[in-house]
C-alpha cells in the first residue's frame, strides 16, 4: 500500500461521517448534566479596609496615625527642600559650613564657671 492510496481511505472516512443518533446525544447531555457540580451558595463579599482597625489602635487612632502621617510627609518635605532660612535657625550659620567646625564636645569652660562658689 502506498502513501497515496492512504490518503485516497482518509479522505473517504473524512466524506462520509457517521452522525450521533438523537438517542446518543440525549444520553451524553444527560450524563454531562448529572456529572456538573451543584453551584456554589452566593456569599457577600468581605468589606475592604485600608488600614486594619489594630494598626490603627497601635498608634492610638485614627487622629493620631493621620498626625504621624503629616509629621512624616512634612520631615520628608523640608528635608528634601532644604530652605536655607530652616538651616540658619538650627545651626545659626548657613548649611554649607563645615562639620568641623561645629563644637559637639563642650570644652572646660562650662566646669570651671561651675567651680565659683553661688551666692545665695
Amino acid at each position: 500500500m502506498r502513501d497515496r492510496d492512504l490518503d485516497d481511505l482518509f479522505a473517504e472516512a473524512r466524506r462520509e461521517a457517521p452522525m450521533p443518533s438523537a438517542d446518543l446525544m440525549a444520553r451524553i447531555l444527560a450524563d454531562a448534566a448529572a456529572e456538573r457540580p451543584a453551584p456554589a451558595p452566593a456569599r457577600s463579599a468581605p468589606r475592604r479596609r485600608l488600614l486594619r482597625p489594630w494598626l490603627l489602635a497601635l498608634f492610638g487612632g485614627g487622629g493620631v496615625f493621620a498626625g504621624l502621617a503629616t509629621a512624616t510627609l512634612a520631615g520628608v518635605w523640608i528635608g528634601m527642600a532644604q530652605p536655607a532660612p530652616v538651616a540658619e535657625a538650627l545651626w545659626g550659620g548657613t548649611a554649607g559650613d563645615p562639620l568641623e567646625s561645629v563644637d559637639l564636645l563642650p570644652g572646660y569652660d562650662l566646669f570651671a564657671s561651675l567651680e565659683t562658689p553661688v551666692e545665695g
